[in-house]
């Protein structure tokens, strides 16, 4: 029976998948076979003119250009089976991305109801946190490889990367150096309490041995240089999927979504979804602009709370609250996008019209089947920002209901007892008392005033490298 199970579940994931979500119903662009290009070259029917003459095998000729002003037509086909995607590079990545992200949901759904309902202990620590840490660690891999794909190119990308850490660190420079009073995450307040915490910790277990040694932790401005540091990082990793994402954008704002069965559609219809198609997108390229004003205590906190009598804890709730829908409408919306993307193709060759000379046809081949084939990277690299905030905002939804003060019986204490009845030589006593401390250093407030700074510190950076690049590639297609 087991084998039969495998060989079952082997049958359905050989034949659907979750990319299938993404790329259902798109259509993209076949590349153009090579007698279909040699209609409009001389060279190669002077070539099978002579073949046919001499009675020869009629192979066709490896190498031949044809005028870049050629009417050249391409056929479309639809995308309706695993079949058809399943050879895509990064197609098991986008699987595991969504598969992962999806059960982290399910499991935070799950514990959180289970914790409305009282049949699970309040505790700052459970499942839910370690399966959005496996989304981050993931979408962060992916990203990071691709960081490194773009330093080996060497040339103008690896610039790029170089000139965009430096001006994101002047910028979170910039940002650390404000006023509390105009923006403010809590860092001061939250790494004082760990501050606090820890040196209580050390020395419950006596790690402080001298008095000269009381302040083994740095500052709170060597932890705010430390934030500058990965911020820089941060931008560097999103700045390519950031541009990307931005020329998608303005290929969307110009009609570069339409797919060839609109054509047959009444122009009432397609009116209307342009309309809609045109909303969707402004929402998706302006709401992270109003994300950034949400921790602008003068522009939002304040007129909130003060104005509509609103508490600070339903303030960030309502906050997060607007920041994930923000990135689910992104999400959800990533059709138009690899659309958008796979549609480059015909503009490829509108562009070819415009030009004069003549190019090598496997050159037209190559582009237009490396459009197909990298459509997986753009998903990926519209996708793992998206999901690095929404799991961000999952952790911080749990931190605003964790209470500030914990029960003195938690299950991760309870289990540890239990360890060390039944294996007293493996886990001591003082094992799970360490193990307390250690908990209580990273205090709610402390995490959530990171969390914070990293969830804005994302959408900042995506905001504004896509605003950029929509700005750019609009203005460039107008000229």
């Amino acid at each position: 029976s087991g084998i039969n199970a495998e060989y079952g579940m082997t049958k359905i994931f050989s034949n659907y998948s979750y990319s299938l979500l993404i790329f259902h119903s798109l259509w993209f662009c076949v590349p153009p076979v090579t007698e279909y290009l040699g209609e409009f070259s001389q060279a190669y029917k002077d070539h099978m003119k002579k073949k046919s003459r001499n009675n020869d095998k009629k192979e066709p000729l490896e190498d031949f250009t044809i005028p870049r002003d050629s009417n050249l037509k391409i056929r479309s086909n639809r995308i309706i089976s695993y079949a058809q995607i399943k050879l895509l590079p990064h197609g098991d990545e986008i699987d595991m991305a969504i598969l992962m992200s999806l059960s982290s949901l399910l499991i935070y759904i799950v514990t959180e109801v289970s914790i409305y309902l009282k049949y699970t202990p309040v505790t700052d620590l459970h499942l839910s946190y370690i399966w959005s840490m496996l989304v981050l660690l993931f979408c962060t891999k992916f990203l990071c490889y691709m960081f490194k794909v773009y330093i080996q190119l060497g040339g103008g990308e690896r610039s790029l990367c170089a000139l965009s850490s430096f001006l994101f660190v002047v910028f979170a420079l910039f940002v650390s150096m404000a006023n509390k009073n105009s923006i403010d995450f809590g860092i001061e307040e939250g790494y004082g309490e760990f501050v606090s915490e820890f040196m209580k910790f050390a020395n419950s277990t006596k790690m402080i041995k001298s008095a000269a040694h009381q302040d083994p932790l740095p500052s709170v401005k060597a932890f705010k240089g430390f934030l500058i540091i990965l911020s820089g990082f941060i931008g560097a990793l999103l700045t390519f999927p950031s541009f990307r994402y931005g020329s998608l954008t303005s290929q969307l704002l110009l009609g570069e979504a339409s797919l060839p069965q609109d054509e047959n559609k009444e122009k009432k219809e397609e009116g209307i979804k342009d309309k809609l198609v045109q909303v969707l997108v402004h929402f998706n390229l302006i709401a992270p602009l109003f994300v950034l004003v949400c921790w602008c205590k003068p522009l939002v906190q304040d007129h909130f709370m003060n104005e509509f009598a609103v508490s600070e804890k339903s303030f960030n709730f309502l906050r997060i609250a607007f920041i994930a829908i923000t990135m689910l409408v992104r999400v959800f919306s990533i059709k138009l996008y690899t659309q958008a993307h796979l549609n480059t193709a015909k503009r490829y060759l509108r562009q070819l019209k415009r030009e004069a000379g003549r190019v090598d046809h496997k050159t037209v081949q190559q582009k237009i089947a490396y459009t197909f084939q990298y459509s997986s990277v753009i998903v990926l690299q519209i996708l793992t920002p998206a999901l690095i905030v929404l799991q961000l905002c999952l952790i911080l939804f749990s931190l605003q209901n964790t209470p500030d003060v914990m029960p003195d019986v938690a299950p991760a204490n309870t289990i540890l007892a239990g360890v060390t009845d039944i294996m007293p030589d493996v886990v001591s006593r003082s094992d799970v008392t360490v193990f307390q401390g250690m908990r209580a250093v990273l205090t709610k407030n402390f995490m959530a005033s990171v969390l914070s700074y990293v969830v804005w510190w994302i959408v900042s950076v995506n905001a504004g490298v896509s605003m950029m690049s929509t700005c750019y590639h609009h203005v460039s297609e107008q000229v």
